[in-house]
């Protein structure tokens, strides 16, 4: 027991002899009278673990100075340690370079745009610019409706166009995939009942219309051949016939003001397919639209195949296809 105290004590005055050492040299303790007392106790030190040592030959040799460091917590902290990167976020950001602007050959911008135009009657001027795209190959579709058309050596198209709906949308896509469009509103809809027959090759066909009891030939028969006029039919004279062709596309709309309708008075509704050398044997698909007072469009396929080619002359008349107009019962 006497020899376990005696080196508890001995190490315990190490200890405290390797911290007053490093205080001294590090500054902590400069004064000369602390550093006589530390030599001295030194000195006792060095006598007691001789002592130890002495009374206690199995036991290890205890250092007189060992290394030995004071807690971190008492060393200043750098100065450099707290400081924080400043923040520059209103600093302006460099504008990124724009693009050069492409040109055409007549130096205009290369920008498609595409415009549509209310028309009276419910027409729509639809107008392409693309003068990076001369004679380019372009679908328009509308409502049901597909022309394939063409701009021409500017790069320019313009169709007028009867309109099935209101907004009415209308999309033109090039053979490159690039598509634009847009949007126009019609508020006139509501006043016209509207028919609609398109088909694609030249297939001849004809959409008539004999209006309130009207003969073939005769006042009141509205087709290709006697279309009529907007005009006309604003001023509430009767309907008119508007025959768009485009490229390999066919489209005749009959338009009729919902005013002109009477009680017991009808349109009669018919397609005719006049057989000729270009159509006869042939599958034609067509398809129909029907529209009336901006209501839902209704839209139905059509598909036959024109007599053989000995009956050159002849006309294919298709009955009940479309049915009359007629005032609408409440």
């Amino acid at each position: 027991m006497l020899n376990t105290l005696v080196i508890r004590g001995a190490a315990f005055c190490v200890l405290a002899s390797g911290g007053v050492l490093y205080a001294m040299d590090s500054g902590l303790i400069g004064s000369a009278e602390g550093a006589s007392a530390d030599v001295a106790g030194e000195q006792t030190l060095t006598s007691e673990s001789r002592a130890v040592h002495s009374l206690s030959p199995e036991l290890p040799i205890i250092a007189t100075h060992a290394d030995v460091r004071l807690p971190m917590a008492a060393e200043p902290v750098a100065p450099e340690a707290m400081v924080v990167p400043a923040t520059f976020d209103n600093e302006p950001e460099t504008p990124a370079p724009e693009t050069p602007t492409e040109l055409s050959d007549l130096g205009l911008p290369c920008d498609i745009t595409l415009t549509a135009t209310a028309m009276p009657a419910a027409m729509v001027a639809l107008d392409v610019m693309a003068p990076c795209r001369t004679e380019a190959a372009v679908q328009i579709n509308h409502s049901g409706m597909m022309f394939e058309a063409q701009t021409d050596a500017l790069g320019l198209l313009t169709l007028d166009i009867p309109a099935f709906e209101t907004p009415a949308f209308f999309s033109v896509t090039f053979d490159d995939g690039v598509e634009e469009t847009v949007l126009v509103g019609l508020p006139d809809l509501l006043d016209f009942d509207r028919i609609g027959l398109t088909w694609q090759g030249d297939m001849g066909l004809e959409l008539h219309a004999m209006e309130f009891g009207a003969e073939f030939g005769g006042e009141g028969h509205v087709w290709q051949e006697a279309p009529a006029t907007a005009d006309a039919a604003i001023a509430g004279e009767g309907g008119f016939l508007t025959e768009v062709v485009v490229g390999d596309s066919f489209t005749q709309v009959y338009t009729l003001p919902r005013a002109t309708l009477r009680e017991g008075e009808s349109v009669r509704l018919s397609i005719d397919a006049p057989i000729t050398a270009n159509n006869c044997a042939a599958s034609v698909l067509a398809r129909t639209l029907r529209t009336e007072g901006a209501g839902p469009v209704d839209i139905t396929e059509l598909t036959f195949t024109v007599p053989g080619c000995d009956a050159i002359g002849d006309v294919l008349v298709l009955q009940n296809l479309l049915d009359d107009l007629r005032l609408a019962s409440n």
